[in-house]
C-alpha cells in the first residue's frame, strides 16, 4: 500500500490533521498501524474522540513513532487505499534524548520511501515572525528549508500551511507561496478541517 507521509516540526498540527482528515475521508473507527523505531509493530483501535484526547497534545513530541491509518479513495469502479502516516516532529540539531533521535531518524528514512510527502508548517508562526520583523532564519529556518528541498527533489510533495484559522496566518501563507512559487501550497486548518477538499484532490492522484 502506498504511503502519504505527514512531516514537519513539533506542534505544527500533524497528528490532529491525520485524525481529522481520516474522519473527513469517512473513517469512523481509527485502526492505527503503529511502527516503532526498533521495528516492533502494533495495532490500536480508537474513535476519533479518543484519538484526539490521547494522541494530540500541546506539549512537543507526543508522537514518537510512525502511526498510520488507511484511507480509501474511490477510483472509478474500484477503491484505492493509501496509508496516511503521522510522524515524529523534527527539530534542528541533535536531540539529547536517544529515543527521540531514533524516532526522528525513522521519520527521515520513511521520507525516502513515501509516495506522497505532506510537509505541514505553522503558517500562523511564520506570519507572527514576519510581523515581528524577524530575520530570514527565524521566519523559515534551515530545517524547514532542508525538508522542502528534499521534498521538491523527491516528487509527490505538497506544502500544507496549517493554522489558517488564526489571525496572521494569511501572511505566512503568502510567504510560502512566494518562496515556493513552483510548488503547490495548500492552506488548511487541521482543527476545523478547512482545505481538506483540496488536499484530497491532490493526494488522490498518487493513491
Amino acid at each position: 500500500m502506498k504511503r502519504s507521509l505527514v512531516i514537519g516540526k513539533t506542534n505544527v498540527g500533524k497528528t490532529l490533521f491525520c485524525i481529522h482528515f481520516a474522519r473527513y475521508m469517512g473513517v469512523r473507527e481509527l485502526r492505527w498501524l503503529v511502527e516503532e523505531a526498533d521495528g516492533r509493530t502494533d495495532c490500536r483501535v480508537m474513535s476519533v474522540a479518543e484519538a484526539e484526547a490521547s494522541l494530540s497534545d500541546v506539549h512537543p513530541h507526543r508522537t514518537r513513532c510512525l502511526q498510520s491509518v488507511a484511507v480509501e479513495f474511490p477510483a472509478g469502479k474500484t477503491v484505492r487505499q493509501l496509508l496516511l502516516t503521522d510522524t515524529t516532529g523534527l527539530t534542528e540539531g541533535i536531540h539529547p534524548e536517544p529515543a527521540l533521535r531514533e524516532a526522528m531518524a525513522q521519520t527521515l528514512q520513511a521520507m525516502t520511501d513515501a509516495s506522497v510527502i505532506l510537509h505541514m508548517v505553522d503558517a500562523w508562526a511564520i506570519g507572527h515572525a514576519l510581523g515581528g520583523a524577524a530575520g530570514p532564519g527565524r521566519v523559515w529556518d534551515a530545517l524547514e528549508a532542508q525538508l522542502a528541498d528534499f521534498g521538491v527533489r523527491h516528487g509527490g510533495y505538497v506544502l500544507l500551511a496549517n493554522k489558517m484559522d488564526l489571525p496572521g496566518a494569511m501572511d505566512g501563507y503568502r510567504f510560502l507561496c512566494k518562496r515556493y512559487s513552483r510548488q503547490r501550497v495548500l492552506p488548511v486548518s487541521a482543527l476545523h478541517g478547512t482545505g481538506f477538499r483540496e488536499v484530497k484532490q491532490v493526494v488522490w492522484r498518487f493513491a
